[in-house]
């Protein structure tokens, strides 16, 4: 499986928020690191189909991207496999977890036979099991984000967005985070934007460094930085962005 962005530029008059993104990423973890205002949530956006790119393209594709028998997914049709998670955090509200999520399978068309068991693979995999029944409005600004991030779960989306998924946690429920993206990213291509280097150490496969609109970087660790200590990844990152 491949995500494949081709071109993306995004514009809001005269500004330009996306300049010519390409991005070709497959199974795995893949970070989208960038300062406040470079064009993170733009980019993410478009390929969660809230919003149309100004120009350029990008499809989801299950096999080689490159195969004249590929069998794409573009536009609506990528929402049946897409989950995502904006940057805004999960407004209060009286529904309990439980009834939330309940929602959330009935808009992702979850049948109605497997809603209850599907409920409680996501509240067992974003460990709310103490919450379950807590409403929305009653929980903390950092376990109504991982609600949220249990409603992007719903269905085992094969391609999963992530916009500053870990704003509002603390040290342990960022390490939950991580270990919740790891284990869904082994059948599924995720992208999750960040501005904390400490926040992607660990898990991402491919690092993406965006500033000012326009990719600075895209590859593997070894090739942004000849070792992995979080002080000499950070001034790298530092400098590519012009923040040093």
């Amino acid at each position: 499986m491949h995500l494949c962005i081709d071109n993306v530029t995004v514009k809001y008059g005269s500004t330009v928020a996306v300049q010519d993104a390409n991005l070709v990423l497959g199974a795995g973890v893949h970070a989208l690191l960038g300062p406040n205002g470079a064009g993170k949530s733009s980019l993410l956006e478009v390929i969660a189909t809230l919003r149309k790119p100004s120009s350029g393209s990008f499809r989801f594709t299950d096999n080689d991207p490159d195969s004249a028998n590929r069998n794409d997914y573009t536009g609506m049709d990528l929402r049946h496999i897409l989950g995502y998670l904006p940057q805004e955090n999960l407004p209060k509200s009286r529904f309990t977890v439980r009834e939330h999520l309940a929602y959330m399978c009935w808009l992702k068309q979850i049948p109605d036979g497997n809603v209850s068991a599907e409920v409680d693979r996501l509240i067992n995999l974003t460990e709310l099991s103490d919450k379950a029944d807590a409403t929305i409005g009653s929980l903390s600004g950092g376990m109504r984000r991982r609600v949220g991030i249990a409603s992007a779960l719903v269905g085992s989306p094969r391609l999963l967005i992530l916009d500053e998924a870990s704003a509002g946690l603390d040290m342990a429920q960022r390490d939950s985070l991580r270990r919740i993206v790891a284990t869904v990213a082994q059948d599924a291509v995720v992208l999750t934007s960040t501005h904390i280097v400490e926040d992607i150490i660990d898990i991402a496969d491919t690092l993406t460094v965006m500033s000012r609109g326009a990719f600075m970087f895209s590859g593997g660790w070894d090739e942004f930085c000849h070792t992995r200590q979080l002080p000499e990844l950070k001034a790298q990152y530092l400098d590519l962005v012009g923040e040093r």
